[in-house]
């Protein structure tokens, strides 16, 4: 029979730790060269936008073109639809080295010293790295007292142990750091204050019915941005009317899918034999290509190249040892897996305006396919309750429903979805999901629910497993896993 066929199958893929993956799929490969550029999560551009033009930094730091600060919709805006600000030279990192904190220090240093005008510090990865300081006057002058400024053994590096000076030289005399300096609208004081006033022009409580989740400050959009979380029909306009200056803002909207009405139904039909599959930290793909990918060395692609020149490259974080393929390649985002006897590494590559540029990276213990799930559940670990692995002759099987992703640590309570149980002759499938916290949420663990499932007839030689694996897994027991760990 097909079931027992399949549970035949050994197939393990190692998968690093990571998000757990949506449940949309992608083109497996492309094999079709894209137009490049990427960047790390915080130096996102609009999708929409191309970047301006990039010009290399001569050994000198000559200055570059002088930019605007970025005007965007008057009014509150989404975040997305704002122009951002950044570099217009080009830096010498790779997307996994930082600079050298020494440098960092010099820079935060001369920033505290004008505190009416220093706006922040960060690094544009967009750029290839480069280090760019904000000033609500004119830039140049700063530059260029920032370029002729050695290390100081008085610097605010903010570490501790402190790093030593390697370089004494002057910061515009090192060839391994290129530094910007561009005009913002508010510093970092000024910033302050409007967030004070801001969230103060709305008692709390109005805050939490409008849904927000957090707040910010966006520098490179100049920007008090807030987080709202599924916000009431109506919310957007009632926070322009009430707050005192609606253009120093801009909002982030998440608007959480709705669970599927009805039981739940996730369990795949075991007469498909190329499901999508997924692991977490990666896009669902053909289970075909999850257990075979392609190497890199059989796709030419602009993200392979990203990856290639990261592997090459000295410094930084390490990438995970193994052998590299391609999980899959979609128009804006790549995902590759470094496969090895002892577990797997996750590298992502995102498209960036005209390029691909390294975005992140993790490792972890070897990772079985999963079935992805709908929008609007998330996973739930299942097992045995411990000490009650059932006997042949039991109808009644007792078990463990824990909840994978951030939680605060609640109950399931109501979110717990299921079981989902389908018997066959040769065994017994079961699912579970969960309803995910909408917003932000804490990792401290979470609590197991008891969950007791009856069974048609006895549970004879029948093997009980998670249905959501592919193949399907056999459930443990907490001993099981205590022992697997060892």
């Amino acid at each position: 029979m097909r079931l027992a066929a399949l549970l035949a199958v050994v197939a393990v893929l190692a998968v690093g730790c990571g998000v757990e993956p949506g449940s949309g799929s992608t083109e497996v490969v492309s094999t079709t060269s894209e137009p490049a550029g990427t960047a790390a999560p915080a130096q996102d551009a609009p999708a929409d936008q191309d970047p301006p033009a990039i010009q290399d930094a001569p050994a000198t730091q000559d200055p570059p073109e002088a930019q605007d600060v970025p005007a965007g919709p008057a009014g509150l805006a989404n975040c997305e639809d704002l122009p951002e600000l950044g570099s217009r030279l080009e830096g010498k990192l790779s997307g996994r080295q930082n600079p050298d904190p020494i440098v960092l220090g010099v820079m935060a240093t001369y920033g505290m010293e004008h505190p009416d005008t220093y706006a922040g510090l960060w690094i544009d990865r967009d750029r290839g790295g480069v280090l760019v300081m904000g000033f609500t006057d004119d830039p140049e002058p700063h530059r260029a007292a920032v370029l002729a400024r050695a290390p100081s053994p008085d610097d605010a590096v903010g570490m501790r142990p402190r790093p030593p000076i390697t370089d004494p030289r002057p910061l515009g005399e090192r060839d391994d750091v290129v530094i910007d300096v561009v005009r913002v609208r508010f510093s970092e004081l000024e910033v302050e204050a409007l967030r004070e006033e801001l969230m103060g022009s709305i008692p709390w409580e109005d805050w939490s019915d409008l849904g927000l989740d957090g707040s910010g400050y966006d520098i490179k959009r100049q920007r008090v941005t807030l987080d709202l979380v599924n916000p009431p029909e109506g919310a957007l306009d009632e926070i322009e009317e009430r707050v005192p200056d609606p253009s120093v803002l801009c909002v982030n909207v998440t608007r959480t899918p709705q669970p599927p009405s009805g039981p739940l139904d996730v369990i795949p039909d075991l007469d498909v034999e190329d499901p999508l599959v997924s692991c977490r930290g990666t896009p669902a793909v053909r289970y075909s290509q999850m257990i075979d990918p392609p190497s890199i060395d059989d796709i030419d692609h602009p993200a392979v190249d990203v990856l290639r020149a990261e592997l090459d490259t000295a410094g930084g974080e390490p990438l995970p040892r193994g052998r590299w393929v391609v999980i899959s390649i979609d128009e804006d985002f790549a995902t590759f897996a470094a496969l090895s006897d002892g577990g797997f590494g996750l590298a992502s590559i995102e498209r960036r305006g005209d390029r691909w540029i390294f975005s992140a990276h993790s490792a972890g213990p070897p990772c079985e396919p999963v079935i992805p799930l709908p929008p609007g559940l998330a996973r739930v670990e299942v097992t045995f309750a411990r000490s009650t692995r059932p006997e042949p002759d039991d109808t009644v099987i007792h078990l463990l429903a824990t909840e994978w992703g951030c939680a605060s640590g609640r109950e399931m309570g109501d979110a717990l979805r299921g079981p989902q149980v389908i018997e066959t002759d040769d065994a017994v499938l079961v699912a579970f999901a969960v309803v995910p916290v909408a917003g932000g949420a804490t990792c401290p663990g979470n609590p197991s629910t008891a969950v007791t499932i009856e069974l048609s007839a006895p549970l004879g030689e029948r093997v009980v497993y998670d249905g959501l694996h592919f193949p399907p897994k056999p459930l443990v027991t907490g001993v099981d896993e205590a022992s697997m760990a060892e």
